[in-house]
């Protein structure tokens, strides 16, 4: 008797316990339901970050090319590659305008996740603003700080000879610019920088980007009035109050983001109309180096901010190219193209000639030593913005981050 009431017991409790299992689950599960409806859509889209890759990359091959000028032997190997649309591979040009573009698409998706109308509920003024300055600012100070003393290390050393000579451009950006303490010190405010950029030449792009990512909420107000009202302000403060053109491109780039599901639905099943998109915007992305004297210098800025918008429209209407661009090599690319972008002139300038002496004891031909030079320089490029990725940048937005959160936190205090 007694061992029959102990077993029906124990039935007892295992149906309780599979009862309780089964509810956990069911609830676990309801929950996770939930939460997967109400959770954003994922606006981080990873073949954008390729593109940006290869636009680093393009400035790169720009500065290389500049610093030691193109390997060819005869005028018309220069003029092919310098004066067509082939100089997309060092279109440092074109490449800026891709930058701007990128940066109003990104910045801007977020808010259109629900549609054409900027949901602007979420944004918040503040953390924003403090993001953007640590993720392009504190970088940019930590790259500065060392381009500082790598400079006064290479301006009190005598100039290393090379059987790859070096244009006057590279060789006087230090050597013919003499920088105090103070002059270093300007350099450092990236909103106010002086007319001569010495350490860092590139940072003039730096100082746009960083204006113009702090006026995506009044680009995100008047998307929301309409397009054309983001246009017609675009256009008067570029041609009546002297803005920078790159405003059209951020412009171009947020009604990107707007029209993104619209654009790519549109274009999926037309892929003759694509492939008409992508030659017009190769056209219009390589101009400068095709037409450059023909029209005026804004003109031909927003012409190939036209251009890398058609590409973008391209890319993201076409599963082929963005396979393409989700290689591991290309979002490698991607994920360090800003450390790239900083520091690629110090390696030019303080390690490339270093490269060169030692390729010399090999071979002095002029094309062995302009490949050779330009691999070793991209690889080291791309080996050290990896380890500024994750020991300057990723530090940088996490400090961002804490500092949002302590505001937030004292904010939320204070109303109590």
């Amino acid at each position: 008797m007694w061992e029959r009431y102990v077993l029906t017991l124990s039935r007892i409790k295992l149906v309780a316990f599979f009862y309780d299992t089964y509810k956990a689950f069911v609830t676990s599960s309801f929950k996770l339901v939930c939460y997967l409806m109400s959770a954003p859509a994922k606006t981080h889209i990873t073949y954008l970050d390729s593109i940006r890759g290869l636009a680093a990359f393009t400035v790169i091959n720009d500065h290389f090319v500049t610093a030691y000028n193109l390997p060819c032997e005869n005028s018309f190997c220069k003029d092919l590659l310098d004066h067509s649309p082939l100089h997309i591979w060092w279109d440092g040009s074109a490449a800026v305008s891709m930058f701007f573009v990128l940066s109003g698409l990104v910045l801007s998706l977020k808010y259109f996740r629900l549609g054409h109308q900027a949901d602007l509920n979420s944004f918040k003024l503040m953390p924003y603003m403090t993001a953007r300055l640590f993720r392009i600012w504190l970088p940019y100070l930590v790259i500065l700080l060392i381009s500082a003393a790598f400079y006064w290390h290479t301006v009190n050393n005598p100039l290393l000879k090379t059987a790859l000579p070096p244009t006057e451009w590279i060789v006087n950006m230090w050597r013919n610019h003499a920088l105090t303490a103070l002059a270093m010190l300007r350099e450092s405010f990236l909103l106010s920088l002086p007319a001569m950029v010495v350490l860092l030449p590139q940072a003039w792009t730096l100082t746009i980007e960083l204006v113009l990512s702090l006026l995506l909420p009044i680009g995100l107000l008047l998307a929301k009035q309409g397009s054309l009202w983001l246009c017609l302000f675009s256009m008067i403060a570029i041609l009546l109050l002297g803005v920078s053109p790159f405003l059209m491109h951020f412009a171009l780039g947020l009604l990107i983001a707007r029209y993104y599901t619209v654009i790519a639905n549109y274009l999926m099943p037309k892929p003759w109309l694509r492939r008409f998109i992508l030659l017009v915007g190769l056209l219009f992305y390589t101009a400068m180096s095709t037409s450059e004297h023909l029209f005026s210098e804004t003109f031909m800025w927003i012409v190939t901010g036209l251009g890398a918008g058609f590409i973008i429209i391209y890319a993201l209407s076409s599963h082929r190219t963005q396979g393409f661009l989700e290689w591991r090599i290309l979002r490698q690319l991607g994920k360090v193209s800003y450390s790239a972008y900083l520091i690629h002139m110090l390696i030019l300038l303080c390690l490339t000639p270093y490269l060169l002496t030692q390729l010399e004891l090999y071979s002095t031909n002029r094309l062995w030593l302009w490949l050779s030079a330009w691999l070793l320089t991209i690889v080291i490029v791309q080996l050290l913005s990896l380890l500024s990725y994750y020991f300057i940048e990723i530090p940088s937005i996490s400090l961002g981050r804490k500092l949002i959160n302590g505001l937030q936190k004292n904010i939320t205090l204070n109303k109590y």
